[in-house]
Order: structure tokens, then sequence, then C-alpha cells
């Protein structure tokens, strides 16, 4: 079903999300870009048209609902279009976060003499321990299934890989094993250079993470009681539809207390979690 949806999207449109492409490939997800893009439309398709036949049954406002539908339609579809983006956040962080780990790990192998495909051989069975099993065994795998070197693979890896920062060591090694330079001496600059960079992410985790607590406290618990307060009184003295488009304040009250305040903390939640570095 999603492979037919796909056929009936225009090529314009299309050409338009190779960067939705490019992040599935880096995401790693099983699934092709064709049969994901169908699944996003059709998702969005069947998210819109049940938020308007809920908001017609809950409001009786044909303007609203259609609004509400359009909404929701939109942020379905938008929500498909950075899941990758969610994947790719995940696994650039706990692989940033280990990053002077694995690159102190590979110095270790190369000062002892180890040639950079052993190299990564050996970190490619303690690379789940660095966030780095799926990146290192997709580099090996196009060496030993696909026969390319391994600075061609290294490239390859480069391009897709999740975390920038890894990507551009990967481009070091390759650059630095075909000029003949000290693979060894590279990798410790590396590992002190992503030392001092995790050390300044920990510092800016902990700025943001008091600005989302202002956020929270304003938006979340004033904001919603203030909301609860205003409602609850305008139900009480009647004569508060006609200021709200001819929506009842109860179910404006019950939207804001059992839809609209668990969303936005749960959204928090998220952004707070995307936020927090990995252990």
């Amino acid at each position: 079903m999603s492979l037919r949806i796909f056929d009936k999207i225009p090529k314009s449109i299309l050409s338009k999300f190779d960067g939705l492409q490019q992040n599935l490939a880096k995401a790693n997800l099983k699934i092709t870009f064709q049969v994901y893009m169908g699944l996003m439309v059709f998702t969005s398709l069947l998210s819109g048209i049940v938020a308007f036949s809920l908001a017609i049954l809950l409001l009786s406002s044909i303007p609203f609902s259609i609004l509400i539908g359009l909404i929701v339609l939109l942020s379905s579809f938008g929500l498909c279009y950075i899941y990758p983006m969610f994947g790719i956040s995940s696994k650039a962080r706990k692989i940033d976060a280990n990053l002077p780990l694995t690159a102190n790990f590979m110095a270790v192998l190369a000062s002892a003499g180890m040639p950079p495909e052993r190299i990564f051989r050996s970190l490619g069975n303690v690379g789940d321990e660095f966030g780095l099993g799926e990146e290192i065994r997709r580099i090996i795998g196009d060496i030993e299934l696909l026969g390319l070197d391994l600075n061609e693979a290294l490239k390859k890896g480069s391009l897709r890989s999740a975390s920038q920062k890894f990507g551009a060591m990967l481009d070091g090694i390759v650059t630095t094993t075909h000029v003949g330079g000290d693979l060894a001496a590279y990798l410790r600059e590396a590992a002190d250079k992503y030392k001092k960079v995790r050390v300044s992410a920990m510092k800016s985790y902990l700025e943001g993470l008091a600005g989302m607590a202002e956020v929270y406290v304003s938006f979340m618990i004033a904001l919603p009681l203030a909301l609860v307060v205003m409602l609850s009184i305008m139900s009480f003295l009647g004569g508060g539809a006609s200021m709200l488009g001819n929506i009842n304040p109860q179910v404006l009250l019950t939207l804001l207390v059992f839809v609209i305040t668990p969303a936005g903390c749960a959204v928090l939640l998220l952004i707070i979690d995307s936020m927090t570095p990995p252990r």
C-alpha cells in the first residue's frame, strides 16, 4: 500500500525530500525511502481525518474542526519527517559522549603497531560499548561484502555516520594513512580535543536545563492554572461561549486538563531527553 501511494506522489515533490533519504540511511532504519514516504502520506491523512471527526463530535463547529484536522495532518507529517532525526540525534549523542574513549582505544592499538584495518576490526568487537557497533559493522561489511578498500569504506562510513564528529575523525584517519602520517599521534590529539568538547557540552547542558526549568514553571504550571481559573469562572457565569467562537468553556477546560497540558509536558520531556548527554 505504501509503495502504491508513493507511485502517486509527483516527482517534483519527491525531489525536495533528498535530505530525508539521507537521514534514513544515517538513522539506519530498516525501511526504504519509497515505503517511508508512502507511510508518511497515509499516516498524515489518517490522523487528519480522525482529528476532524473527533472535533466535529466534541465541538460541533465545522470551521474549527477543519482547522484542527489540518493542524493534526501537518503535525503528523512533520513528526514523520523529523522522526529519523531523533534516531540520528540519539545515536550521535552516544557516539560523541564516548568519542574520547574511542579515540584513546584506537590510539593504543595504533601505538602498538597494529594496521588500521585490524584496528577497526578490534573496535568492531567492542563497538557496542562505545555506541559504534552498527557504524563499524557497516564499514567492515563494505570491505568484506562489497570489496572496498579501507579508505573507500571509511569515506562511505563518514558520509552515513550519525555523528559528524566521528565522520570527521574517519576522514582524518583516511588523510593520515594516505599521506603516511603518524596515526597514533593523530588519534591522541583527537582524544584530547573531543575530551575538551565533552566538558564544554556538559556546561552548555546545565545552562540549557536551567532554561527549561523556567519554561516548565511558566507554561506548564502558572499558565494552565490561570486558564483553569478563567475557564471555570466563564463556565460558572455563562455567556463565555460567544467570546470563544461559540465553544463551550467546559469543553476547552477538559481539553486543557486532559490533552493540552499532558501533551506539553510530554514535549518538554522529549526535549530534555534529547538534550541530556548519555552516560
